[in-house]
């Protein structure tokens, strides 16, 4: 009886193990070449997953999903759920999604007004 439990146990174990590396896939996908790209914020930021995230209008009233750092990081950046208001024209360089249908970015630095927030420090 011990056995089967510990074997059970093992394989729920396995298995979250398993999908949370799937779900952190770091910068795979948006690896199609750095971008810049300005535009109105239509989603405040959040920190609610495991990256902050925020969606900008451009131009061309394309809505871009944009992934940050994570929470923490992103925090420490000083970009924080309330500094950004919905409306606010920002700018944010990082790496475009290689789908060009896809308008998403995992970005290292949102600019807005005089502040600018590396949320992934140059080296």
């Amino acid at each position: 009886m011990k056995q089967s439990i510990l074997k059970i146990l093992l394989v729920v174990v396995s298995t979250l193990a398993a999908f949370s590396a799937v779900a952190h896939h770091g910068w795979s996908g948006n690896t199609a070449g750095e971008i810049e790209v300005s535009g109105t914020v239509v989603t405040g930021v959040s920190l609610a997953g495991a990256h902050g995230t925020m969606q900008i209008e451009d131009a061309d009233g394309h809505i871009w999903d944009i992934t940050l750092a994570p929470g923490p990081r992103t925090h420490r950046a000083g970009l924080t759920e309330d500094v950004i208001p919905v409306g606010a024209e920002v700018t944010v360089l990082g790496e475009r999604n290689e789908d060009p249908d896809v308008f998403e970015a995992k970005v290292r630095r949102v600019v807005w007004d005089d502040q600018v927030f590396d949320v992934y420090p140059p080296q």
